[in-house]
């Protein structure tokens, strides 16, 4: 094999190796959580919004409402998510970047339980609450983003054994 031959081998090899390596993230679907198994399960997913920018977040009867500097976009709540049962003590401790994703861990204040979700990367703050759900677990929700990549997502988080 000639010199030329085995520089284009490896440059395509570095192609492929890269395109493999590298992680895409859907704009839209599950959430991708870690958690300790034994202590919390999480499930949820997120979704894209066309809203500028997330300036603050409120719960609005049985919808989640996402405002921004000129305006707001309400989102039915996650079917057992009770608006009644608010701040059930979720805080974001953490945020991280990777490539084209983004990171948030929240930790429950009192237990001290945690868990990180990772979703599409987009710049701006985050707003978040908690509510609790109709059978005993929590429901976290969040929105986050500015320019054309906003989104808002929810996580069930079920502590414990039940």
């Amino acid at each position: 094999m000639n010199r030329r031959r085995l520089v284009l081998l490896s440059a395509a090899f570095v192609v492929v190796a890269h395109s493999g390596c590298t992680r895409t993230i859907p704009e839209e679907g599950p959430l991708q959580a870690i958690s300790d198994k034994d202590k919390v399960q999480v499930t949820g997913e997120y979704k894209r919004i066309h809203l500028e920018a997330v300036e603050r977040v409120s719960i609005d009867g049985d919808k989640f409402v996402v405002h921004g500097p000129s305006g707001s976009v309400a989102v039915d709540l996650p079917a057992d998510a009770d608006p009644d049962l608010k701040n059930r003590g979720w805080a974001l401790v953490t945020e991280g970047e990777g490539e084209g994703t983004r990171t948030l861990t929240f930790t429950q204040e009192t237990s001290l339980e945690d868990f990180t979700v990772t979703v599409p990367a987009a710049e701006g703050q985050i707003a978040y609450g908690s509510l609790g759900a109709r059978e005993g677990s929590d429901v976290l929700l969040f929105a986050y983003g500015s320019g054309s990549k906003t989104y808002w997502g929810w996580a069930k988080v079920v502590r414990g054994e039940r």
